[in-house]
């Protein structure tokens, strides 16, 4: 009988520390599961290029402090953003604290004392720009302002091509002298 009684004991000993582990992880996965599913990031980069060309030829181009990428590799958020939108020989030269890349939707969004300039001397401040890819229209959906040639144009939004060669104001638009302006 002692010899069952060991047998008995270890294999209750053995039971109790298996069902003592399983409570212990049993959480894990479901925690596991749910991070891989609350958008947290698959990788995360520092001082990274990022671009798109069309056809050969590009499109945007930026350069961001910080990097963070969904685990779909889809939604890019970036902070310290440093960047240019170009078309033909055109080209507008950005930056600004955060933006946002959606490689599905084509869009990329940026915010956040944003100023840029272009070669031929236009100078852009706006809260916010969005790049639509699909239309190819960089637009803004707050005041800006936009400097040229000693004149200013400020309006509530606009729209124009990626490198804001054609600029259309909406809402309270105005044009003035530099000097008038003030």
């Amino acid at each position: 009988m002692k010899k069952h009684a060991k047998l008995y004991i270890t294999i209750a000993v053995i039971l109790l520390l298996a069902v003592g582990i399983y409570a212990l992880f049993r959480g894990d996965t479901k925690r596991m599961n749910a991070a891989a599913g609350s958008g947290n990031p698959a990788m995360e980069f520092d001082n990274i290029d990022l671009k798109e060309d069309k056809d050969g030829k590009p499109v945007w181009r930026f350069k961001a402090k910080h990097v963070t990428m969904s685990q779909d590799k889809n939604i890019i958020e970036m902070t310290g953003v440093d960047g240019s939108f170009m078309k033909d020989d055109n080209e507008i030269d950005l930056t600004a604290d955060t933006g946002k890349i959606d490689r599905k939707a084509q869009t990329v969004y940026v915010e956040g004392n944003v100023k840029g300039k272009s070669k031929d001397g236009l100078v852009l401040y706006a809260k916010n720009l969005t790049y639509d890819g699909k239309t190819q229209i960089l637009s803004t959906d707050q005041f800006f302002t936009a400097e040229k040639d000693n004149r200013v144009l400020t309006g509530d939004s606009f729209t124009g091509d990626r490198a804001l060669q054609q600029l259309t104001a909406k809402g309270h638009a105005k044009l003035a002298d530099k000097e008038d302006a003030k």
